[in-house]
């Protein structure tokens, strides 16, 4: 597997490139942000070390599904956020619920203890846009799913817009999911 985890700078960077990409080749790119809840937790009754072990077992668990062309990057303490090139809001989506199925479903090791944790999901296509529009989307998605609850997907695609939900013209809606209602045996 080549994947690698990147920080924010590397990440956005990379972004610029694969924007440029879809672009010229007229392929999708899609975002995927995610949090983990409870990593404030760990880290305040814990301390950095068990945080950072914590963080580290979720980019390895993420990396497993990864594609090996797909960019992972560490964007915030308890943020993460996928880059997805050739990748539409549906299979990213579904890569969101595998993420909760496989990654967030099994206990991690925690200071000598096995704890569950949880995340939340925010996806927004790139369209073509530039990469900076399209990360303040998924965070905007983010934050959405986050009021919703441990495990909420929730994405910012006009595509799934449905006809009883108008959206405002200058806003894109936000389709809502949770893990939950999307258990599958995978």
């Amino acid at each position: 597997m080549n994947a690698q985890i990147c920080n924010r700078a590397d990440l956005i960077s990379r972004l610029f490139r694969e924007t440029d990409r879809a672009q010229r080749m007229k392929t999708p790119l899609t975002l995927i942000a995610f949090c983990v809840l409870e990593l404030d937790e760990i880290h305040l009754h814990s301390g950095p070390a068990v945080s950072d072990g914590v963080i580290r077992q979720v980019a390895a668990r993420t990396m497993h599904l990864m594609r090996s062309y797909d960019l992972l990057g560490h964007v915030a303490f308890n943020e993460f956020l996928l880059a997805l090139p050739g990748c539409g809001v549906f299979d990213a989506t579904l890569l969101a619920e595998r993420l909760c199925a496989k990654v967030f479903s099994v206990s991690f090791q925690v200071a000598q203890r096995q704890v569950l944790m949880s995340a939340c999901f925010g996806i927004a296509p790139g369209d073509g846009r530039s990469p900076i529009v399209v990360l303040r989307e998924a965070s905007s998605a983010l934050q959405s799913a986050r009021a919703m609850g441990p495990g909420s997907i929730r994405c910012s695609d006009r595509r799934l817009q449905t006809a009883e939900v108008p959206a405002p013209s200058d806003q894109r809606p936000v389709a809502e999911y949770s893990c939950n209602e999307f258990s599958r045996n995978s």
